[in-house]
Formats: structure tokens, C-alpha cells, sequence
């Protein structure tokens, strides 16, 4: 059995195509999985970052901020912050 190999982090393009493609999923779930398809056949992501991506979608949605920030690079984890802190926002209004 092979060792698992842990993604790299995503970098702050990955992280904000990951932000839209979660916001997205609320509205439109089967777009979402097609456009995920796209930039996965593009070659975004590693195939462990597409792992981790999916296992994201899973999460419920008050795990997703802090797996986020684990999934992210030291500069990508400011627009983590920043989309979420929006969202924090919106919800409260």
C-alpha cells in the first residue's frame, strides 16, 4: 500500500476558484460539479488537491473555513479569511 501523499497547498488562484466554486454549489450543484470537472481536466489542481477539494464539498458548512485554512498556501489563507469574514457578514445582515 502506498503512503498518502499529502496536496500541496493551494495557492491563492486555486483558492479563489475553490471560494467561487463553493458558493456556487448552493445555487447550482450540478454546474458546480461540471465547472470543477473543467478546471480538474485543465490540470488546476493535483489529483490530491481534487481529493481534498471534494472531501471539502462534504464538510458541513462550519467546517469548511478551518479545513480551508489548512488546504491553503500562507498567502492564499488571507483571501480564506477575507472571503469568509464576507460571508460572516452576509449572514448576519
Amino acid at each position: 500500500m502506498k503512503p498518502s501523499t499529502a496536496p500541496q497547498p493551494l495557492g491563492s488562484s486555486q483558492i479563489k476558484l475553490v471560494l467561487e466554486l463553493l458558493e456556487l454549489r448552493v445555487l447550482a450543484p450540478k454546474e458546480t460539479a461540471a465547472k470543477f470537472n473543467r478546471l480538474v481536466q485543465a490540470g488546476t489542481f493535483s489529483e490530491a488537491q481534487q481529493v481534498a477539494i471534494e472531501l471539502l464539498f462534504a464538510l458541513e458548512e462550519d467546517e469548511i473555513p478551518d479545513a480551508l485554512l489548512e488546504f491553503a498556501d500562507d498567502d492564499a489563507r488571507d483571501i480564506v479569511r477575507d472571503g469568509f469574514a464576507h460571508e460572516a457578514r452576509l449572514s448576519f445582515v
